[in-house]
């Protein structure tokens, strides 16, 4: 039985690195990243439509808003169920239908990685992970945190069973996660 693990957390929080580092960290187990936005990606890219954040923000919206709440959150899952890694985590926890989902996976685990708002606007310019991420203002930044698959985070973040602040260092940050491992996953 894989162990699954719910990761949510705001834009730039380093919930990437988070995984990169558990997956370094685990050694000889399995770990699969799953993201709603992998999906929601591939829909975009078979429409020809750019991958921005906003564009991946506001297909979940539509997507849940005419086809029913949780349904991207059922998606995702078969993508769990169908995965044979040691540890599966679904990066990108964003609603309560996303939470309600991860627990009801017998052996489970709720993330919550965060970092102050200034750190996160600056991590995003830094990576360029999507579409005009360098260029964004702090003012947008700010907007899109507002929209609707944003909303929920910090309140399924209270609930979480692990929070990790990372504002300091990398070095610090991996040593956070190798606590995480040591005394909540290896004992799943």
């Amino acid at each position: 039985m894989s162990l699954i693990i719910g990761l949510t957390g705001e834009n730039g929080g380093g919930k990437g690195t988070f995984i990169d580092f558990l997956k370094h960290i685990a050694v000889g187990k399995t770990v699969e990243r799953i993201a709603s936005s992998q999906l929601l990606g591939e829909t975009l890219d078979l429409w020809d439509i750019k991958r921005t954040r906003r564009a991946l923000q506001d297909l979940a919206i539509v997507m849940d808003g005419h086809y029913g709440k949780g349904t991207l959150t059922h998606a995702v899952q078969k993508r769990i169920e169908a995965s044979q890694a040691d540890i599966v985590i679904f990066d990108g926890v964003r609603w309560q239908t996303d939470e309600e989902m991860i627990l009801s996976f017998p052996q489970n685990l709720m993330v919550y990685v965060t970092s102050d708002l200034k750190i996160r606007y600056e991590r995003t310019k830094a990576r360029k992970e999507k579409i005009g991420e360098a260029t964004t203002s702090f003012e947008q930044f700010l907007d899109e945190e507002k929209i609707g698959t944003e909303l929920e985070i910090a309140k399924i973040g209270a609930r979480a069973d692990i929070k990790i602040e990372h504002n300091g260092s990398l070095d610090e940050y991996r040593k956070m996660i190798e606590r995480v491992y040591r005394e909540s996953i290896l004992v799943q």
